[in-house]
């Protein structure tokens, strides 16, 4: 500790001395001997290499060093309880400052009702949204303290991670183009994929985005060759493509609820039998934040299942909670605990 620094504990012992009528009066206030508050008086004269009481004088009197030290002393010690009272407050309140990132897919869906949700325990959050690599950055630097994407960022140490969820890839075509060649055939009780493939182009998310990368992977894994003939990195042009009647796509389920509004005359497909997708994570640096974390993360896993899934639902009746993983079978989803 800097010697030059007053202990607290020894202010409070000379402030209770300033109001007693003698040692043994302050000693039996303070529940400790009378020697000790003689020690604690005699240190912060030798600190402040001043006298702060005249002895031998009943009640307690001080000196003129001593009485700017009460004054002083009132004041810190006042300072630091009404500190101790907004910290405890805060606390209590769980979350006091929280810089909140999410992929854009997310803040979309769910931003809003997530603030909403978290109600007054927040006092002060803000919500930054954006495509995943551009917020892993910010969340590197420091400008995010708590980061919902896809990525894990397992070669970070220090961080928490809470697996939120898993955001299953399905195929989009307009109803139009299912009566207009071998997909859709006589007796089928699900338009296979490659028949679609053959017959009408892909319109297809930019390699560049994760969603795009990850559709290629399940094409190949698929063996689908596709005539890819438009490409765009934003959901909202892609399902206006889709609903247009020029093609088919592939998305997430997270992607879809974004475009909810245009999906009339859209037939949502199961794409290999939901084998494909990205999972979501919410990460956090261990420790300087509390259990924000973890309340974050239950409370997204809450509108997942509360609001999102039933709306997808309706527009794609074979979605379930198994598909994203939220039917309670894994704890840590159900849960929000932290993943390994």
């Amino acid at each position: 500790m800097d010697p030059e620094l007053l202990d607290t504990q020894l202010l409070r012992t000379f402030v209770v001395l300033a109001e007693a009528d003698s040692m043994s009066d302050a000693a039996q206030r303070l529940g400790v001997t009378q020697s000790a508050v003689s020690q604690a008086l005699k240190q912060l004269e030798r600190t402040l290499a001043t006298e702060l009481v005249i002895r031998r004088k009943r009640p307690v009197q001080l000196t003129a060093a001593g009485q700017v030290l009460k004054q002083s002393a009132d004041t810190i010690l006042a300072d630091l309880r009404r500190l101790s009272v907004r910290l405890r407050t805060a606390a209590e309140k769980s979350l006091v400052q929280c810089r909140l990132g999410l992929v854009t897919s997310c803040s979309e869906v769910f931003g809003s009702r997530l603030i909403a949700r978290l109600g007054e325990g927040v006092e002060r959050l803000t919500l930054r949204s954006g495509m995943t690599p551009t917020l892993i950055q910010a969340f590197l630097d420091r400008e995010i303290d708590i980061l919902v994407s896809s990525d894990p960022l397992t070669g970070t140490e220090g961080l928490e991670r809470f697996h939120l969820c898993r955001d299953p890839m399905l195929a989009a075509v307009s109803a139009g183009l299912l009566g207009t060649g071998p997909v859709a055939t006589e007796g089928q009780r699900q338009p296979v994929i490659a028949p679609l493939a053959a017959s009408h182009p892909l319109i297809r998310y930019g390699r560049n985005t994760h969603i795009g990368a990850l559709s290629e992977v399940a094409m190949r894994r698929m063996r689908i060759l596709a005539n890819v003939r438009y490409e765009t990195d934003d959901t909202h042009t892609l399902m206006s493509f889709v609903q247009g009647g020029h093609g088919w796509a592939i998305l997430s389920g997270l992607c879809l609820a974004q475009v909810l509004d245009r999906a009339d005359g859209v037939r949502l497909l199961e794409l290999d039998a939901s084998r494909h997708a990205r999972d979501l994570y919410l990460l956090a640096r261990e420790g300087e934040i509390g259990d924000i974390p973890a309340l974050v993360a239950a409370s997204i896993q809450a509108l997942l299942r509360e609001d999102v899934l039933p709306a997808l639902a309706s527009l794609a009746p074979w979605l379930a909670a198994r598909h994203f993983g939220l039917d309670g079978d894994n704890g840590s989803l159900a849960a929000g605990s932290p993943s390994a």
